[in-house]
């Protein structure tokens, strides 16, 4: 077994056997003392437990290699834990407010007893050294639902603190400190539960991070041969991903250029180490038929997006039209504005003297080749085109 599993494994271990110990002493001091809020850190030490076998079984389930009925291996497992951990947060949450009101409403208040008071300072001192190692061993093996249960417990350290300071309250006559401790409790587990859940679910639905699939069309963009890269996907968890990338090709390329991208493409593996599997989809391009050309009133080339009119050169039909540049005095979004306009005119190529890497990169995502030309001729543009 990989080391970084066992790790992450033995740290799930390491917080079942920790939280038995925590929900036993809590909670035989939360029902001595008639303290909800102590009871309620006891529940929530209980859940941990649950939440901690979760995380390890689904770290094991993860780590099962790809079969016939699961082709892509099992590392969603991970997540679904991930998803049962929050799940568990949750529910916790709404059972503690509901005895914190029930108390409220009661007026019951808890008797002050030392052996109390040292049952949530020792569960605060115990959580954070549990929080710290789970969320470090959780960074080093990339295991997202280790790091989630290390901040479970860190919401575990802060709910032991409130109890001691709810305690210290009702000593000096507050007697509703506790039921308000258990009721802040309940609502910061709520938000730490809502953020694990988020996590879950982003994984589970293949949700894209904007960041991540920069990084990868970036570094298909910089191979030699490829012309764009039209769409990126991923699948899996922090340290396991499945990327599918589609990128094209002009329609020169031999099956050896097209076989080099896409070993060049496979070895993104050793510059982002969580790929484990990378599908690349190649697509040909089409040859360039319709041309746009940025041209003034009176039809000479300009060369820029700020033109107030676009030549259209229908090359197969041998035909040419005008059409107004809407969106020349566009303070935003101009170079997507344009290429969305000449898209839905059918062009596939546009000649400028320059342009910006965003404005390309929108041309790039709407079909549309871009073409570098500092010739003032139209005729002699067209002529210079490499068309094929």
């Amino acid at each position: 077994m990989d080391s970084d599993i066992s790790e992450a494994i033995k740290a799930g271990k390491v917080s079942i056997v920790a939280n038995v110990i925590l929900t036993i002493v809590k909670g035989i001091a939360g029902i001595a003392a008639n303290s909800t809020a102590l009871i309620a850190d006891s529940l929530h030490s209980m859940v941990d437990i649950l939440s901690s076998a979760a995380v390890w079984i689904g770290i094991k389930i993860a780590e099962t290699p790809p079969d016939k009925e699961h082709p892509y291996g099992h590392f969603k497992a991970e997540s679904l834990a991930e998803l049962a951990v929050g799940i568990a947060i949750i529910f916790t949450a709404i059972l503690i407010m509901y005895d914190a009101v029930n108390e409220l409403i009661s007026g019951r208040s808890p008797e002050f007893e030392i052996y109390a008071l040292a049952a949530a300072v020792f569960s605060a001192v115990v959580n954070e050294a549990l929080a710290r190692y789970k969320i470090s061993v959780g960074v080093r093996t990339k295991s997202s639902s280790l790091i989630a249960e290390g901040k479970h417990s860190r919401t575990d350290v802060i709910a032991s603190v409130a109890v001691v300071l709810g305690f210290l309250l009702v000593y000096i006559g507050y007697w509703w400190a506790d039921a308000v401790v258990a009721m802040g409790i309940a609502v910061l587990i709520l938000e730490i539960g809502g953020e694990i859940l988020k996590n879950a679910i982003d994984v589970l639905m293949d949700r894209l991070d904007p960041e991540f699939a920069f990084k990868v069309t970036s570094y298909v963009e910089g191979i030699r041969g490829v012309e764009s890269v039209n769409f990126v996907g991923v699948r899996g968890t922090w340290r396991h991903k499945i990327v599918e990338v589609h990128f094209t090709v002009s329609p020169g390329s031999s099956a050896e250029d097209i076989e080099a991208i896409i070993k060049r493409i496979e070895d993104i593996k050793k510059e982002i180490p969580e790929i484990k599997e990378i599908i690349p989809v190649v697509r040909v391009s089409k040859k360039i038929s319709k041309v746009a050309i940025p041209v003034d009133e009176n039809g000479n080339y300009t060369g820029d997006l700020n033109a107030p009119f676009f030549e259209i050169r229908d090359l197969k039909k041998g035909t040419k039209m005008k059409i107004v540049n809407e969106y020349r005095e566009a303070e935003r979004r101009k170079g997507y504005l344009i290429a969305e306009m000449l898209k839905n005119v059918g062009v596939d190529c546009i000649v400028l003297s320059k342009v910006g890497e965003g404005a390309k990169s929108h041309f790039k995502n709407a079909g549309i080749t871009v073409k570098l030309s500092e010739e003032k001729d139209i005729e002699k543009i067209i002529k210079s085109l490499d068309l094929s």
